[in-house]
């Protein structure tokens, strides 16, 4: 039997969503099927989930990638933590991935909304407010998820109350909220991190900006005894009459991977990204220069989770464009080499110099072009990375604990024998 979900949208400016179409779920192996409504084809602002993948036509189109999900669906599914917050709270009505799609969260990421019938999705948990968590069992219900510890009666009310910021992505605690007219997504430490994730993470997007990265406006709260990471999300807009949503599609989408195979080996590369960019947005030059400056910036301060999801693209309006820069932290390895997690250039996710040059053309970028743009970053990155984090009141220890990420020599490795890789 086949499962079966209607798909909104929230169009540029709309604060209602619209129907698209239907996506249909069946098989052993599963395969994904999604077709257009013909009132959806015929609307004049219309516009398709995915321009590659699910070009805006009247077709019957199939996926087998993902279990059956075509990448932007995926995208508005939860990762660990929020299946691991839906498990806590609803027990098993989510078992399936095709269950998330009836969460009922309002932070999923995005603009699509999904529902049982064609009249309208499902209905949503209010976004929380940062007044609301003053004086609630919010923030300890979440540290309690976290670490598998049962929850009060109190606590569990409100958490399903405002849904727990279930669909956000990654793997650590974390929900939306409402504050000085935006929504941002807030962070937590959890038991057992290496360093206080919080702060440095804050003191990472600030020297991501102070080296020419667009990043998104954070801040640092302190609630209730804990550090609270409050990063501005860049597919939301607050209006006097309500929330904007625009349309935001993972890297992994863009690469049409598959999940399954990404347990093992990431199946993009930067090069991949950089020549997608000409076909999804209208800013392909710009955005494929700052994805250059993103590398060289990663590659410099040890920032390796890199993964596919961990870049987006995001349309405000009808064009995609590459993302404000997210997720980046620093990762202390035990070994001299680095690499990066997506493909870099000739000597695979190496993060070298030369890997980087090796394939600067591919970014718009001369080889002297490109050296400049990586002497820049490195420049910040070892005059900065100190004061940024000490700004940010990183600890002492925790400062020592990561030094060794920042410029490591190691980066200025020559160009290893293919072989040796």
């Amino acid at each position: 039997m086949a499962d079966a979900a209607f798909v909104f949208i929230y169009l540029p400016g709309q604060l209602q969503p619209t129907v698209a179409g239907r996506f249909d779920l069946e098989g052993s192996p599963a395969v994904g099927q999604f077709v257009y409504g013909e009132s959806y084809l015929a609307n004049p602002a219309a516009l398709p989930l995915d321009p590659i993948a699910l070009p805006l036509r009247a077709q019957l189109f199939k996926t087998t990638l993902n279990s059956g999900f075509f990448g932007v669906f995926r995208d508005a599914i939860p990762d660990d933590w929020g299946r691991h917050v839906a498990t806590k709270l609803y027990g098993d009505q989510f078992r399936s991935l095709f269950d998330y799609l009836w969460l009922p969260t309002a932070d999923r990421i995005g603009a699509l909304v999904f529902g049982r019938t064609v009249q309208r999705p499902v209905d949503e948990k209010p976004l929380l407010s940062w007044q609301d968590i003053q004086g609630t069992a919010y923030l300890e219900a979440i540290q309690k998820l976290d670490r598998d510890v049962p929850l009060t009666p109190a606590e569990q009310n409100v958490a399903i109350v405002f849904g727990a910021g279930t669909s956000a992505g990654g793997a650590r605690p974390k929900f939306t909220v409402r504050k000085d007219n935006a929504v941002w997504l807030a962070k937590l430490n959890r038991q057992g991190d290496r360093f206080n994730e919080v702060r440095v993470e804050a003191g990472m997007l600030d020297l991501a900006a102070a080296c020419g990265i667009s990043v998104p406006e954070h801040e640092v709260q302190r609630i209730h005894h804990q550090d609270v990471l409050l990063v501005k999300r860049f597919d939301r807009a607050v209006t006097a009459s309500g929330v904007l949503r625009y349309r935001m599609v993972s890297a992994g989408t863009v690469f049409q991977a598959n999940e399954a195979a990404a347990q093992y080996s990431y199946t993009g590369s930067y090069p991949q990204l950089s020549r997608e960019l000409a076909r999804w947005t209208v800013t392909g030059d710009q955005d494929r220069r700052e994805l250059f400056r993103r590398i060289a910036f990663n590659a410099l301060t040890s920032a390796t989770d890199d993964h596919e999801r961990n870049h987006a693209l995001v349309a405000e309006q009808d064009h995609f464009r590459l993302s404000l820069a997210f997720d980046l932290v620093p990762t202390p390895g035990a070994t001299q080499k680095h690499y990066l997690a997506l493909v870099i250039g000739e000597f695979g996710a190496l993060a070298i110099r030369e890997n980087l040059l090796s394939r600067a053309q591919i970014f718009q970028l001369t080889r002297d072009q490109a050296n400049q743009v990586i002497n820049e970053v490195q420049q910040v990155v070892r005059e900065q990375w100190r004061a940024k984090f000490s700004a940010r009141d990183v600890g002492t220890s925790d400062i020592e604990r990561i030094a060794s990420c920042f410029n490591p020599p190691a980066f200025e490795s020559p160009a290893p024998d293919v072989a040796g890789l």
